[in-house]
């Protein structure tokens, strides 16, 4: 009954191979059950790693209960999904992929990556964009990777995620300029320094505008990074 697609990871591809997983459902004894889903986990409850946070490709920011703790943080698994109530069960866990070059290329920046989806993403919300953001990132050549390539990946993340920060509109001309390129050719993008330091102070208003700012452990990602 449950056919699973297969994912390939590729080197200099746009996103994950499209796929059906999530899409199905049957129901059990009056309980929903969403077969063979797929997620990217982003965080995992300090107190107990049974509950975590996944992005879910089909579901968006979903909270679970797993009875398998051993997946780290930034993993892509596939599962099973039974809802009780207002908890989601997941079950039969398998991994898939762990982004071990992207941690080794700079572990911060992907840190900062999956701090920021999680703390500017609703629970339920649902962007199909912004998983296939994520999966680039997991599938590009890490080592092409630059500081400006991390900062534009920023911008059209916050973008994804429908944050605009409250600033003069000077910084209008850049931002929608870099929020249009492609971003299978950010490792080639040049801008001068003016420009890059609008940029910057884009992505700091509008991290630090969030209510929960405070919470972040990983925004000195910004200040390590910055031009200013």
């Amino acid at each position: 009954m449950i056919k699973k697609d297969i994912y390939i990871f590729q080197r200099n591809t746009s996103m994950i191979i499209s796929c059906t997983i999530g899409l199905r459902d049957i129901t059990i004894r009056s309980l929903r059950v969403f077969l063979d889903a797929v997620g990217i986990i982003l965080k995992k409850n300090h107190l107990s790693h049974y509950k975590i946070v996944i992005l879910d490709k089909v579901r968006g920011k979903i909270e679970c209960v797993t009875t398998a703790s051993s997946f780290s943080v930034g993993t892509l698994i596939t599962y099973n999904i039974r809802a009780i109530g207002t908890t989601n069960f997941i079950s039969n866990g398998t991994l898939l992929y762990t982004p071990l070059s992207l941690a080794q290329t700079d572990i911060l920046f992907f840190h900062h990556i999956l701090e920021l989806i999680y703390y500017f993403t609703p629970i339920g919300s649902y962007t199909q964009d912004l998983f296939d953001l994520l999966a680039f990132l997991y599938s590009t050549e890490h080592t092409t990777i630059t500081r400006l390539f991390k900062k534009i990946f920023l911008l059209k993340l916050l973008i994804c995620m429908g944050n605009t920060p409250e600033i003069t509109h000077s910084h209008d001309d850049i931002v929608t300029h870099l929020s249009t390129i492609d971003i299978k050719l950010l490792s080639e993008v040049a801008i001068n320094t003016v420009d890059e330091e609008k940029l910057d102070r884009w992505l700091w208003c509008c991290v630090w505008q969030h209510p929960y700012v405070n919470e972040f452990k990983t925004v000195h990602f910004l200040a390590k990074n910055r031009a200013l």
